[in-house]
């Protein structure tokens, strides 16, 4: 910490950290990060701080003596103890100053026309290349919707998803069981917790998300969607696009009637009008994929006119 170009500093497992700099990020070998070093860490601080950090609280946010944001996620809410310090900048900018660095350079004025990207991705779907469209709507940081019964693909479809994300990416997934897999991205951190609450973690899908947003991830996966942490998750990938999940639902509409459904859960969603939960859906969800019996995508629903229809 001692490099002032340094903003954050992220600890997925024992003896490595990806490090960012205001000039990119890079892994780096921390020899006396070991694992009792990461649990030492976590202890000192719930100390310091009057909090707990065990197996049972697993989830531990702090600021530091000297200013910085420090989240930890201990097992077995994570493989290993998961730790992300993020740096406030000391520097103090004038208006004037930031803008000659270029803090407008790519200001662009709201539009209710469709972008190019959308337009290609319209295009591609009119030609029925699926798999052309999907490719793009990852790389363009669409997030998507996968709908269907237990044991319909969705899960072998969300790997081959996960296969086509750029691999300096950091990826953070949420589960209650280690189904997806991550091969080309070094940098991610699986979170995890205990379907109904059995496990001997205190954690829910909704305290993850909380946590997860301190994590400074690109992209977030929610395995599945169940209960009221709908309305997190919702707000989460308005600010981290790119993301995946899924729900149970026979046809596309109805996945996003079970979403409305969700959100109804949430003590915010409760105080949300029908016509305002749509609002925010169409202009969260890009794309959903439906998935039959027989493994099989049976829909592909992208409708970016929605988005724009709904926009304050």
């Amino acid at each position: 910490m001692d490099d002032d170009n340094v903003t954050e500093i992220c600890i997925n497992k024992p003896f490595e950290a990806y490090v960012q700099r205001y000039d990119g990020k890079a892994c780096e070998q921390l020899k006396f990060a070991s694992p009792g070093w990461c649990r030492n860490m976590a202890n000192l601080v719930a100390n310091k701080t009057a909090q707990g950090a065990d197996e049972v609280t697993p989830l531990l946010s702090a600021d530091l003596p000297t200013g910085e944001r420090i989240q930890f996620v201990l097992p077995p809410a994570a493989e290993h103890v998961s730790i992300t310090i993020r740096r406030p900048s000391k520097t103090v900018w004038t208006l004037d100053e930031l803008d000659e660095r270029g803090l407008f350079g790519e200001c662009i004025d709201a539009s209710d026309e469709l972008d190019e990207v959308e337009r290609e991705l319209l295009a591609l779907k009119e030609k029925r290349r699926y798999s052309e469209f999907i490719k793009l709507g990852i790389l363009a940081k669409k997030n998507f919707l996968l709908s269907g019964v237990t044991g319909s693909g969705k899960t072998t479809v969300n790997k081959a998803l996960i296969l086509e994300i750029p691999e300096y990416e950091r990826i953070i997934t949420i589960e209650d069981a280690k189904e997806l897999v991550i091969v080309n991205q070094p940098d991610h951190v699986r979170l995890l917790y205990s379907k109904g609450g059995q496990g001997q973690a205190n954690v829910t899908p909704k305290a993850l998300l909380e946590a997860c947003l301190r994590m400074k991830p690109d992209r977030l996966f929610l395995a599945e969607l169940r209960g009221d942490e709908a309305f997190e998750y919702l707000r989460a990938v308005a600010s981290h696009p790119g993301s995946i999940t899924s729900v149970h639902g026979h046809t596309a509409q109805l996945a996003l009637a079970q979403m409305v459904l969700l959100l109804r859960q949430s003590p915010a969603g409760q105080a949300l009008q029908a016509e305002e939960i749509k609002s925010l859906l169409y202009q969260t969800i890009d794309i959903v994929l439906q998935f039959n019996h027989e493994r099989r995508v049976k829909e592909v629903w992208f409708k970016p006119e929605l988005k724009r229809a709904h926009s304050l």
